[in-house]
């Protein structure tokens, strides 16, 4: 089980400078995507999402860090990109998945968690 919070205009230029201390800039990463794992194995999360809306669905591949990432049981992880405010403001959900095919679907307003694992997409 993952708990997702995104953060819309979090100040992720900060944070990352300051994690990497080798004058990394990230200036145009405005959304921030905190991912926990609640559950009791490891959970390999690849490094994107989909944003679904009125107009449909759309998939960000940008997040960083790129890559499949390994969140252990109890951890967390963020993940950062960058987002147009108006693509934000019209979305209802953000979907993070896993690769056993697990989707992971939030509410753009939401503040915490609130998601159950929906079954696998694809046999």
């Amino acid at each position: 089980m993952l708990e997702i919070r995104p953060i819309m205009n979090s100040s992720a230029e900060d944070v990352l400078a300051f994690k990497t201390c080798c004058s990394l800039r990230a200036w145009d990463q405005n959304l921030e995507i905190q991912v926990k794992n609640n559950g009791d194995r490891p959970v390999i999360v690849p490094s994107y999402f989909d944003l679904e809306g009125d107009d449909g669905v759309k998939r960000f591949d940008t997040l960083m860090p790129n890559g499949e990432q390994r969140i252990e049981p109890g951890r967390f992880m963020s993940f950062y990109c960058f987002m147009d405010e108006q693509v934000w403001n019209k979305a209802n959900r953000l979907i993070f998945f896993d690769i056993e095919g697990n989707t992971y679907p939030v509410r753009r307003d939401s503040t915490l968690k609130i998601l159950r694992r929906c079954p696998k997409l694809f046999p």
